[in-house]
Order: structure tokens, then C-alpha cells, then sequence
């Protein structure tokens, strides 16, 4: 990756190398842990036992459809 900016007084250059796709794909799971976890926060919050068990429920329902054990 190549980063250059361009200004009256000079211009600067940064290279460096991308980041690796292990480590990538170990940010997005965190960073879907976090979002998950402040909607299930959220839900329960403002609806109550109600909410959550329908949460859960959907959650439940993703991950056997994203397993392959519910097709």
C-alpha cells in the first residue's frame, strides 16, 4: 500500500505492506462480537425477557442456516 500526498511545500510518501488476511478476518470477528453483543444489550434493555428470547431465537436460526444444518 502507497500513500502520497502532494502539497505546495513537498510531498510525502509512506509505503508499507497490507495487512494479512488472518489477522483481518480476526478484527471483523471482533468487531461483530461487539456489535452483536450491544444489539442483544440494546433489545433486552428496551423490550425486555421478550426481546431477548426472540434474539436468541434468531440467533439460533443464523447460525443453523449459516452451518448448513437447517437446508
Amino acid at each position: 500500500m502507497k500513500i502520497r500526498i502532494e502539497r505546495e511545500d513537498g510531498v510525502f510518501e509512506y509505503e508499507r505492506r497490507p495487512m494479512r488476511r488472518a489477522r483481518f478476518r480476526a478484527l471483523c470477528a471482533i468487531a461483530i462480537a461487539a456489535i452483536y453483543a450491544g444489539a442483544l444489550i440494546t433489545v433486552a434493555a428496551l423490550c425486555g425477557v421478550p426481546g431477548l428470547v426472540t434474539m436468541l431465537l434468531f440467533t439460533m436460526l443464523v447460525g443453523l442456516g449459516i452451518s448448513g444444518t437447517l437446508m
